[in-house]
């Protein structure tokens, strides 16, 4: 499971290359991959500082893909929100 890809935005050339190599293997052997990343897929070139690698790295992710994509507030936030409303009219 790679959960937040590219939250920092940017990653080190040995990681883009790590990155490629496990999806590679992974789909080579038919194996389940799960990634989470709040990036839309058309920045990963960007984030990986090449294009061609990320066209790879997506083909071989969205090939055999169930893809979920979600909009609208964090859960996160709309539960720690709720948390603060109901501790403020608690006396």
């Amino acid at each position: 499971m790679l959960d937040d890809l590219f939250l920092a935005r940017r990653i080190s050339e040995a990681s883009a290359e790590l990155l490629q190599t496990v999806v590679h293997q992974r789909y080579k052997q038919r194996r389940s991959i799960v990634v989470t990343s709040n990036r839309v897929v058309q920045d990963w070139g960007k984030y990986l500082g090449d294009a061609t690698m990320a066209t790879t790295i997506l083909d071989r992710l969205m090939h055999r893909a169930a893809m979920l994509e979600f909009e609208g507030k964090s859960y996160r936030l709309k539960e720690a929100a709720s948390r603060i409303a109901l501790n403020a009219d608690c006396p």
